[in-house]
């Protein structure tokens, strides 16, 4: 009677005493059935428990069977993962199963769940079993949920390229079809995978919008994977008051139905808060009691994901001999499991820990199998973009390759293959590869293309903020839609891996006499160098990446203040070029930046001869040492077309929906803030004066109201030999795809001529010049390098590209830019037209050109890069 009573109470019946109508088994499993749709699956127990009793009472053994596998799946948080998996398995025995694919079909979905938790080859093959039953039924939305899950299974296999594509197709055609509570689930797995690669604040996003597709269903009011997964990212970011209000409620709900896996997920966050506010006792005892809950569930990648933070807890506790133990059990679950992801990193934080012990030969053993496993996941990405999100998860285990290389005797040709193995992997793979980017993108592309054009223009005029954040989150979806086509357009067969094994020998032999590249590697508590000239090579020990941060940012705030940077430039001088004594003899300085110090000017630096680098020596930055090698294998532009000069001014304000009108814009055109972008009155003259110095024959000058992104997207680019660009540089650290030169928009473009478009671009020119605020600034993903408006442009086929770290003074940009093309016009190369134009400045004007103005102004890529000689002008002309 009390069970009856139950189901009656959760059916919303209204129960009299007396006798009453037995309840319809049919109905509690239909009921049982929508609510499973669903994925509520703690509010279907009951009606699949009194159906299965209620069916095995009338001698329906099929309908009994199906209750009794679907209450097995609701209670499944709160039993071990084998043992419901091995029950799971004995069902998919039972005589009934080969004749009943609707039987059959519940089964293998409840198992393939199960195993990811589990075995991820185990759960691979119940959902392709899953997905062929599903066709066989003609059941589309169930064979998309299989796609789905497979793409989890990608991931959890290491293959993260080909996730982003199964779960976006599957996510887009659940969109398609009303499947709210796949989309807020794969919107979920998608913030875990971001999370996972160190990429939080991403995984908001997409935590935020699966919050939103929640709200529409009752029934999924607190998607608790979802709320203990945007807690896990506000950790990260340090946004603890916003993680513990939801740690609070994610708690009170996972206890309720006693949800033993997430219950050991928010006991180790919290956990981890501990650890942030340095209570390491207390952090400990949480953690103790995360990794009890987590084997309890039976989740062997939950107790191997948190040992590692465990064991990191117990090292800075000095408690190395229980870390490692810990350390041992996880990497044993994490081998058994084939865990691409989490293996890397155990084996690397074992390794750090004996190297602390001396034990040097077994730590380089335990990192030369978590590089070889990174460079599995590396070269198993499908795109470049998996590829850079992948190496930045993994910055633990290159720096602790790092640090163990600072650390013991000193070989170059080690340490240029770890540094080499990612140091801007992601745009060595664009370069090499030339894969289907160069080629018409398919229809599917450019519709989604002109769909967040059409959405970023009304984002433009629109100021009311609510509106501003529907239009955000709506061109959010249309760039998730992107991903998996994206992702798809880059044919794996296409690939030269020849091509990618650059060896030392090649970089110095790219390398000319008067040239040194210096490749810096960052670690705490030492740091490296690799000096490599064309006929030496050696390793250079260096302090460690704290301090050298510490130098940086006191020499940044004095740039950026006008105050005097001679003590701080020497200090940070002194730290990372004292040791370089090969400098005194090669007038040529490549560096190949890390960390903090993309953001420095190395211009400025003092050297042991007191005098900075402006005065001593020719500076460039290239991404990676490789990078260099691919450029200078390149053959010389000899295109037909000299310039293409584009200028572009927000110009004066003017009422929206006027002839000719111009919004107002944020710095950041994606935030909130109002503010308007300064006009460039001596933009126009800019780009007047390229063209004039160059040679106007053969040269194109976009001015105006003329430089529509539609008019500069028309422009056969390749054959030109210089692209200039004076407009607004508009960086998003957030998202470097949407970083963008802001110029004219159309009836048919926003005027946004984004990172991702740039990479469309067919280039040869031996030179970009991005004139424009912020463009050689940006976010830094590891080893993977800063997210610049550089790096598109280097990929669509620039060989140099000149680009400004912060904001330019419009009056001063257009003295410097006429006197580097003046030179350039000469016959000098980039780098040296750079360093002539700088000096210049400052003796033309002496104290009053601060670093601020000129010293941001950087050549990246192959700073030799020449402009053909200036065509003789033709009488008459």
């Amino acid at each position: 009677m009390r069970a009856l009573l139950a189901v009656a109470v959760s059916l919303g019946v209204v129960v009299h005493t007396g006798a009453q109508p037995a309840p319809d088994p049919h109905a509690l499993l239909a009921e049982g059935d929508r609510l499973a749709w669903l994925r509520a699956w703690s509010q279907a127990e009951p009606q699949f428990t009194e159906a299965r009793r209620l069916f095995a009472a009338a001698g329906d053994e099929r309908n009994a069977l199906y209750a009794e596998i679907s209450a097995l799946r609701a209670r499944l948080p709160r039993l071990a993962v084998p043992e419901a998996s091995a029950r799971l398995a004995e069902y998919l025995e039972h005589p009934l199963m080969p004749a009943d694919d609707r039987l059959r079909l519940r089964c293998l979905v409840i198992k393939g769940e199960t195993d990811e938790d589990l075995d991820p080859t185990l759960a691979g093959a119940a959902w392709k079993e899953a997905l062929t039953v599903a066709e066989r039924l003609g059941d589309e939305a169930w064979a998309n949920r299989a796609r789905g899950e497979l793409g989890l299974v990608a991931f959890l296999e290491g293959n993260a390229g080909g996730a982003v594509m199964a779960l976006g197709s599957a996510l887009k055609q659940a969109q398609a079809n009303g499947d709210v509570s796949s989309q807020v689930r794969w919107l979920t797995l998608f913030g875990h995978g971001y999370v996972q690669l160190n990429r939080p604040q991403e995984a908001l996003d997409f935590y935020d919008r699966a919050l939103k597709v929640a709200e529409t269903l009752p029934e999924l009011q607190f998607p608790t994977m979802t709320y203990v997964g945007r807690s896990n990212a506000l950790i990260k970011l340090g946004r603890i008051p916003e993680a513990d209000a939801i740690l609070v409620r994610a708690t009170e709900h996972a206890a309720k139905y006693d949800a033993r896996g997430y219950q050991a997920q928010l006991v180790a966050q919290r956990a981890a808060i501990a650890r942030q506010r340095k209570d390491l006792v207390g952090a400990l005892g949480l953690y103790e009691e995360a990794v009890a809950l987590a084997r309890a569930s039976g989740g062997l990648r939950l107790v191997a994901d948190i040992e590692l933070e465990q064991a990191q807890a117990l090292r800075e506790a000095q408690q190395v001999a229980a870390a490692e133990r810990v350390l041992l059990d996880a990497t044993t679950i994490a081998r058994d499991m084939e865990e691409r992801f989490l293996l890397p990193r155990l084996l690397a934080e074992t390794a750090d820990l004996r190297a602390g012990q001396g034990r040097r030969v077994e730590a380089a053993a335990l990192l030369e199998e978590a590089s070889e496993v990174l460079e599995g996941l590396i070269t198993a990405a499908s795109s470049p973009w998996a590829q850079g999100r992948i190496i930045n998860g993994m910055d633990d285990v290159l720096t602790a390759r790092i640090r163990l290389e600072a650390a013991r005797k000193p070989d170059v040709q080690r340490a240029f293959a770890i540094v080499e193995q990612a140091r801007a992997r992601s745009l060595l793979e664009l370069l090499v590869n030339r894969p289907a980017r160069a080629e018409r993108p398919p229809q599917e592309v450019r519709t989604v293309e002109a769909r967040i054009a059409q959405l970023q223009r009304t984002l433009l005029h629109t100021r009311e903020r609510a509106s501003r954040q529907r239009l955000l989150a709506d061109i959010f979806a249309a760039e998730e839609q992107l991903a998996p086509s994206v992702t798809a357009m880059f044919d794996r067969t296409r690939r030269t891996r020849s091509q990618l094994d650059v060896s030392l020998t090649d970089v110095q032999r790219a390398l000319r006499a008067d040239e040194v590249l210096v490749q810096y590697a960052l670690a705490d508590p030492a740091s490296l160098a690799l000096v490599v000239t064309r006929t030496t090579a050696r390793v250079q020990p260096l302090p460690g990446r704290t301090r050298l941060a510490t130098e940086a940012t006191t020499l940044l705030d004095a740039i950026a203040s006008d105050a005097s940077i001679t003590v701080a430039a020497r200090r940070l001088g002194t730290s990372l070029l004292d040791g370089i004594p090969e400098l005194a003899g090669k007038p040529r300085l490549l560096v190949s930046p890390d960390g903090d110090l993309y953001r420095v000017p190395f211009d400025v630096l003092r050297h042991a001869t007191s005098r900075p680098l402006l005065d001593t020596h020719v500076v460039s930055y290239v991404p990676s040492a490789s990078v260099l090698v691919v450029l200078r294998g390149r053959t010389a532009n000899v295109g037909d077309r000299r310039v293409l000069a584009v200028s572009a001014s927000p110009g004066a304000p003017v009422a929206l929906g006027q002839a000719g009108a111009r919004p107002r814009l944020a710095r950041n055109v994606y935030g909130t803030d109002g503010s308007k972008l300064r006009q460039l009155p001596g933009a126009d003259d800019e780009a007047r004066a390229v063209v004039q110095l160059l040679g106007a024959q053969g040269s194109t000058a976009l001015i105006g109201e003329a430089s529509t992104e539609t008019a500069v997207k028309r422009q056969a680019l390749q054959p030109y030999q210089v692209i200039h660009v004076a407009a607004h540089g508009l960086p998003s650290a957030k998202f470097p795809a949407r970083a963008a030169l802001l110029v004219q928009p159309d009836a048919v473009e926003d005027g946004l001529l984004q990172a991702r478009e740039i990479l469309s671009f067919r280039l040869s020119a031996a030179l970009v010049t991005l004139s424009a605020c912020d463009t050689g600034s940006g976010s830094v993903h590891g080893q993977d390098g800063a997210a610049t408006l550089v790096r598109p442009f280097i990929a669509a086929g620039a060989r140099s590209v000149v680009a400004n770290l912060w904001a330019a003074d419009d009056t001063f940009s257009l003295a410097l830019m006429r006197e580097f093309y003046r030179r350039l016009a000469t016959g000098a190369d980039v780098a040296t037209a750079l360093r002539g134009a700088k000096r210049h400045m400052l003796a033309t004007f002496g104290p009053h050109a601060t670093p601020r103005l000129w010293s941001g102004v950087l050549v990246y890529g192959d700073g030799r890069a020449r402009v053909a000689p200036r065509p003789a002008t033709t009488k008459g002309n």
